[in-house]
């Protein structure tokens, strides 16, 4: 309201103003236009004020309004009653050029602000998507783990023709005996040779030393196949047992996890039974 009531005073003392002046319209009408000029400066200066945090630019824009009251002493006075009227034309010029440098320092610092916050927005969304990749991957192996397997289990059924269940034999013994580090270290070697035999998005690690894979192709051997994933490892006296089912999406993830699991067993007894017999 205090708003309102001011800029009305400021433009009806304009109009009293051009009134007087068109009295005279020949002599005064640069002066008119001063007056103009002076009221819309006002009137920008009056709705600016609560916004304006930044004290150069309020004080810039006072500067022009001063320049502009002084010119308008020059045209309204026969003599120079006030000697600083000499430096109209220089303030308004002088408030012009620090508005000018107000505007572009705030652009500068919307700018920068702005550079802040697409930063923090890149450094959030890859803060998120670590978190997606934690919750859904095992952290040793970097494979999808258990939850991953079952959230992606019907898709991957439903492009492979094979699902492979593996279990690493002999696998505490070897981590007693040569530490948790070596430990670490045949996971990791076996995570990586699976990755390389299957699609990496289609290996999981579900448990401590078992292994999940999605196959496509129907030539895979066993032997090679276990060559292949303890190629890195076999010095530690570990070995694996692979079991494997035929993929059906139609079946339920659990059912299709026994199948396999209880083949991996059947290929561990088998193993445990020529060992014996040797």
């Amino acid at each position: 309201m205090r708003q309102k009531l001011l800029l009305a005073l400021i433009w009806l003392a304009t109009a009293c103003a051009i009134v007087i002046l068109l009295q005279n319209p020949v002599q005064y009408a640069g002066t008119i236009e001063e007056f103009i000029w002076l009221a819309v400066a006002l009137h920008v200066l009056v709705l600016s004020l609560p916004h304006l945090k930044y004290q150069l630019l309020l004080y810039a824009w006072i500067t022009y309004c001063v320049g502009l009251i002084l010119d308008l002493f020059d045209d309204l006075m026969a003599i120079e009653f006030i000697s600083v009227n000499t430096f109209d034309t220089s303030l308004k010029h002088l408030g012009f050029m620090l508005v000018c440098y107000g505007l572009h320092t705030i652009i500068q610092q919307k700018r920068d602000t702005i550079t802040a916050l697409n930063h923090e927005i890149a450094q959030r969304h890859k803060l998120e998507q670590k978190l997606k990749f934690d919750a859904s991957h095992d952290e040793l192996t970097e494979l999808g783990n258990r939850r991953a397997c079952f959230e992606q289990f019907e898709r991957l059924c439903a492009s492979s023709t094979y699902l492979y269940y593996f279990d690493l034999d002999n696998f505490k013994q070897a981590n007693d005996r040569y530490g948790h580090h070596i430990g670490d270290k045949i996971l990791q070697s076996v995570a990586q040779a699976m990755s390389k035999q299957f699609s990496a998005d289609a290996c999981f690690r579900i448990g401590g030393d078992e292994f999940v894979a999605f196959a496509q192709d129907t030539s895979l051997q066993e032997e090679a196949l276990r060559a292949a994933l303890m190629e890195e490892v076999f010095e530690y006296g570990v070995g694996v047992s692979i079991g494997k089912t035929k993929a059906d999406p139609n079946i339920d993830p659990d059912v299709l996890l026994h199948q396999a699991d209880l083949d991996m067993y059947e290929n561990k007894a088998s193993k445990a039974l020529r060992m014996s017999v040797r």
